[in-house]
């Protein structure tokens, strides 16, 4: 019966620390996952190359779509589609400086929500 205990107590300890374990993997895949989307975050398009700042921009905004897939986190993943679509929303004829400026302002409102959700 003492041993029946022990045993109890053993497999109850594991379960905490298998917990304790997922709760920290899960806090570091978020770090590192915030980490990744702000430095994508931190694209701006060249202006005196739209063609290649739209193709940029569009590799940007898949990753940043990769990233929300990886995330259990619906505030974060939510955060994440949207800084993608704000970024995948460049295109080559768009990018010239009055677009860019106006785009530029309207992803920093992304990004704040972005900031957030890695909070």
């Amino acid at each position: 019966m003492a041993g029946a205990a022990a045993l109890v107590v053993v497999l109850t300890g594991c379960d905490s620390v298998r917990e304790a374990s997922d709760t920290v993997n899960r806090a570091s895949d978020k770090v590192s996952i915030c980490a990744e989307a702000l430095r994508l975050a931190g694209f701006n398009p060249d202006a005196a190359d739209p063609e290649k700042a739209a193709e940029e921009a569009q590799r940007k905004a898949e990753e940043l779509r990769d990233l929300a897939g990886a995330t259990p986190d619906q505030a974060l993943k939510d955060a994440l589609n949207d800084m993608a679509n704000k970024v995948g929303e460049l295109r080559e004829q768009n990018i010239n400086p009055n677009e860019i400026a106006t785009w530029t302002q309207e992803k920093a409102r992304t990004l704040e929500t972005l900031t957030r959700a890695c909070a």
